[in-house]
């Protein structure tokens, strides 16, 4: 295996592990959203939505969505997208 190749697995295990990550972060922040008692659904946005807050194409948020590099969640056949979950992917990329 040559090293392209190498870096090119380095990536995808890094992209994996980032989502990893941020499904544990998630999953942790709603637990204690529970425990304080506060629990409350946040409304969620279409892809649409997100391409204009974002200003790009929504075939790029899809994009990007399946291959995990923004944070989605799969509800059957449509793709919703959580304000909070967008503001620390946004935050993240920013201090990046």
């Amino acid at each position: 295996m040559d090293l392209p190749e190498i870096l090119t697995r380095l990536e995808k295990l890094e992209d994996a592990f980032l989502s990893g990550l941020q499904d544990v972060r998630s999953i942790k922040g709603e637990i204690q959203k529970q425990s304080n008692g506060n629990a409350t659904l946040e409304g969620l946005l279409d892809a649409e939505e997100v391409a204009k807050l974002l200003g790009v194409d929504v075939a790029y948020v899809y994009s990007q969505a399946r291959s995990k590099k923004i944070p989605s969640i799969k509800l059957g056949k449509y793709r919703k997208f959580s304000p909070l979950q967008l503001r620390k992917w946004i935050d993240r990329k920013n201090s990046a």
